[in-house]
């Protein structure tokens, strides 16, 4: 009787393992593919930012 009950709390150890990993593989931040200064050139480049007072002739 003790067998049945450290299985099923491996297997609920397991799941629980299991999940926690998955969760942190999937909430990991994902890598910026360019800096921060090359973003701001593009969008004042598009002119995604004319209503900036900076960006105004």
């Amino acid at each position: 009787m003790t067998v049945f009950w450290i299985t099923i709390v491996l297997a609920v150890l397991a799941i629980v393992g299991i999940s926690v990993l998955v969760g942190k593989t999937l909430n990991k931040p994902k890598q910026l593919s360019s800096d921060r200064q090359a973003q701001m050139t593009a969008l004042k480049a598009s002119g995604a930012l004319k209503h900036r007072k900076s960006n105004r002739s």
